[in-house]
């Protein structure tokens, strides 16, 4: 009986030597048109980390545990951040919560990362809604993480809807970048929040567009684009502890719009990000799948449907990629303009998306070209559609 409760005791002290750190994700609660919480209406971009879903985060949530995190999630509605709820925390994740942090709270945090704590954010306005029905400009969102985040030098921008960023430059070498700052890891987003950074931080990765063509600029609420402050990626250590800031949150997604936690290296970047956050740079613990390239790659297979809405002016249209090969390499889109009577507008200037949104400004026929690519594959298809 001594011999086997000792090999019950050995297990569960492996068991835990295997998750060394333990990370909290805070999501919120909100529906499409704003209301907080949702109540009997749907959730909208809950980003719950078991949802295997498009917009699920249950591929972030793997990646961490690849890395040994330990990692669970807490509505915010249903904590109050205080230094005995910290104590036993190594890392915070800010993900899609809505609700302000009070004073008290906001000390609380600074108390536990100058301790030690690691804390990562990262803002979007549709933790206030969809946009669609609360408009892009929504500050719900922004002013939660704000509350925290302002006392170490982190300001979240609003939304800017300006499209897809490919960042691949940095300020320094770095763990976050694998000490290569130029193109060691990269990492995408899209329809940003751009970090305003001051001292006590510092900007890791200025806000760039990197091939992406999404603009760089700020929302109108937030004045005039500063790229010396205006950041993709800012750092900040105070005292023992670690704080990130991030500009998006689409990179984490399962598979979401305009980009997700399978492209570019948004996976390692992930894992790096966690890592760095607790203070255990440990490159043994990255993940890197080896075999992917040795994997066969098919092509896959792609249906486009499309629909003129009611208003006559706005253009849908559906991608479905059906991919079946195990190669780890998923397909990318980007739509442009082969011909109209004059140029189309992309809704939040985002081609690089399977379900484009397009108004088509004037009467006319307007032919559109999605360009997919998947590994050593390559396609072209088109749209074409005539608004009366």
């Amino acid at each position: 009986m001594i011999k086997r409760v000792s090999l019950v005791l050995v297990f569960l002290t492996f068991s835990l030597a295997l998750y060394s750190q333990n990370v909290l994700y805070v999501y919120g609660d909100v529906a499409a048109d704003g209301s907080i919480p949702s109540g009997d209406k749907k959730p909208f971009h809950q980003m719950r980390l078991n949802d295997e879903g498009r917009l699920g985060m249950s591929g972030f949530k793997k990646a961490l545990e690849e890395v040994k995190m330990n990692i669970s999630e807490v509505y915010d509605q249903d904590i109050r951040f205080t230094k005995n709820y910290l104590k036993d925390i190594d890392v915070v994740i800010l993900a899609s919560n809505q609700r302000m942090f009070d004073t008290s709270e906001a000390k609380a945090v600074k108390v536990w990362v100058e301790n030690g704590g690691g804390l990562v954010i990262w803002s979007d306005s549709a933790f206030g809604g969809d946009y669609k029905e609360v408009g892009v400009d929504n500050p719900i969102g922004r002013d939660s993480d704000n509350s925290i985040s302002e006392q170490f030098g982190m300001y979240f921008l609003t939304d800017n809807g300006a499209g897809n960023y490919l960042v691949k430059n940095y300020t320094e070498n770095h763990f976050l970048n694998n000490f290569n700052k130029k193109g060691g890891i990269k990492f995408r987003g899209e329809g940003v929040s751009f970090v305003r950074t001051s001292k006590p931080a510092k900007v890791l990765a200025k806000a760039q567009e990197g091939g992406l063509g999404g603009k760089l600029r700020v929302n109108k609420i937030d004045g005039v684009f500063n790229d010396k402050t205006d950041a993709s990626l800012s750092i900040a250590e105070i005292k023992k502890g670690r704080v990130i800031g991030l500009f998006d949150r689409n990179l984490f997604w399962n598979a979401g719009a305009g980009t997700q936690l399978s492209h570019s290296d948004n996976k390692e970047f992930t894992q790096r990000m966690i890592i760095w956050a607790a203070q255990v740079e440990n490159e043994a613990r990255i993940i890197e799948n080896t075999n992917t390239k040795k994997l066969e790659n098919f092509p896959p297979e792609i249906s486009i449907s499309k629909e003129l809405l009611k208003d006559g002016k706005t253009l849908e249209i559906k991608t479905v990629i059906t991919d079946n090969d195990e190669d780890g390499i998923d397909a990318d889109i980007s739509w442009k303009q082969l011909k109209g009577p004059a140029t189309a507008i992309f809704e939040n200037n985002n081609p690089n998306t399977t379900e484009p949104t397009i108004r088509l400004p004037q009467k006319g026929e307007y032919v559109f070209q999605a360009r997919i690519n998947d590994g050593e594959f390559n396609f072209r298809r088109s749209v074409s559609v005539i608004r009366d």
